[in-house]
């Protein structure tokens, strides 16, 4: 988790010595007159006008000055940056117990509704195969999805986009195919083919690997949303999490939020590497609502803590906190794997000794307030996820059989109603 600090002009702005200002009859004050004729809680202020309006008020008040105190001198205006300045239903105080009790919700929610998908997911390959003979095809002849595969693939279109002998992974890549081949006929044909290599990739990943794929896109999504200027106001409100604004669905948001690309490059990094593997160990669903609980959390962990230093509270955003807690999963799953750190590919370090290490150059950065990086979430995130491995494993495998038990009795008694 990256933190975003507040620019010494926004401070300014929201101290007492502006609002003297502005009263005073100096010619600053009056300056300052025209400006303030509109509240700054004012909702065309912090909406729509927000970006414009605060680039033009202090463009016009350094020419000022300037002029002020360099008459002789041309003024040249600096680039005009987006400044953020907290905004909310709390009035800029820090709440606790709402965030608690939205994150615990969140969190039960996501993990039962995750658990009824699995369940939902098992049972439907157990229908499709049939226990056994349908996944292989009867003792007679081929299965039905392979008659359906070879009635797509014989298609002439589709011969003519893949070739005559394409593997496929299954009925899904075989529609996939079909649905591209039969695209109109003003999508140029180079196009047709670079979306099916990218079908045929996509359909040879593991479901933990399209699992991880698809959050880092999420999170390319809204790197590129961070870069279009008209956007900055509604991404600072809702995809980055103040302790001040009062709005807990930001412990969220702001796990898929990355401003900067080096930053949104690091955690991929470690998602990609790390994710996969832990994703296929648990499965899909369950790594789904560990993700998203993690980066709730973690993110909730900085966040009461914040008033400890409540003259440093500064904005955060990122997926630190839910890295670091699927890179501790791994680290309880495969004790004995090697990394490379990206400055030294060269020198294999066991992941047990070298997470620790990270772990406890966090818990002194969260102990001496370092305000760089969100410590506390990572170092969170990372005990959450060995935590997890360690128990919360065995609470999912037990809520998964009971949601099974209670399914099983109430199929058991609908087919005794019928």
């Amino acid at each position: 988790m990256h933190r975003i600090g507040l620019p010494a002009r926004a401070a300014f702005r929201s101290s007492g010595l502006m609002r003297a200002l502005r009263a005073s009859a100096t010619p600053v004050g009056q300056f300052h007159s025209s400006l303030a004729r509109q509240p700054l809680n004012s909702p065309r202020l912090v909406y729509g006008n927000q970006r414009r309006y605060v680039q033009g008020r202090y463009s016009r008040y350094d020419q000022h000055q300037h002029e002020q105190r360099y008459p002789d001198q041309r003024y040249e205006a600096e680039d005009s940056q987006w400044e953020y300045r907290p905004d909310g239903p709390s009035g800029g105080q820090v709440l606790l117990l709402r965030p608690i009790i939205w994150t615990a919700v969140f969190t039960t929610g996501v993990y039962y509704l995750c658990t009824e998908s699995f369940v939902k997911h098992r049972e439907q390959l157990r229908k499709s195969s049939h226990y056994f003979f349908g996944r292989f095809g009867n003792l007679y002849g081929a299965s039905t999805d392979d008659s359906q595969i070879a009635d797509l693939m014989s298609d002439p279109k589709v011969q003519s986009l893949v070739g005559w002998s394409h593997a496929v992974a299954g009925l899904s890549h075989a529609k996939t195919l079909s649905r591209i081949a039969r695209l109109p006929d003003w999508v140029p044909f180079e196009v047709k083919r670079t979306v099916a290599a990218f079908a045929d990739r996509w359909h040879t990943l593991s479901r933990g690997q399209r699992c991880v794929y698809t959050i880092a896109a999420l999170n390319a999504v809204v790197l590129g949303m961070w870069q279009i200027p008209r956007l900055l106001p509604f991404m600072a409100r809702t995809f980055m999490h103040d302790p001040r604004t009062g709005r807990s669905y930001t412990l969220l948001t702001s796990s898929f939020s990355h401003r900067e690309v080096w930053h949104f490059a690091f955690n991929t990094i470690g998602l990609v590497s790390f994710g996969s593997t832990v994703a296929n160990a648990m499965s899909v669903e369950q790594f789904t609502a560990f993700y998203l609980s993690a980066g709730a959390i973690s993110g909730l962990a900085s966040h009461l803590l914040s008033p400890l230093r409540a003259a440093l509270i500064i904005p955060s955003l990122g997926a630190s906190g839910a890295v670091y807690a699927v890179v501790g999963a791994s680290m309880m799953l495969n004790p004995d794997s090697k990394i490379a750190l990206i400055f030294l590919p060269f020198v294999p370090i066991a992941i047990s000794h070298a997470f620790p290490a990270l772990l406890a150059y966090d818990f002194l950065g969260a102990v001496l307030g370092w305000q760089k990086f969100g410590h506390v979430a990572h170092l969170t995130g990372g005990l959450l996820g060995i935590a997890y491995v360690k128990w919360g494993m065995e609470q999912w495998a037990q809520l998964v059989r009971s949601i099974e038990a209670r399914r099983a009795k109430c199929s058991k008694q609908n087919s005794i109603g019928r």
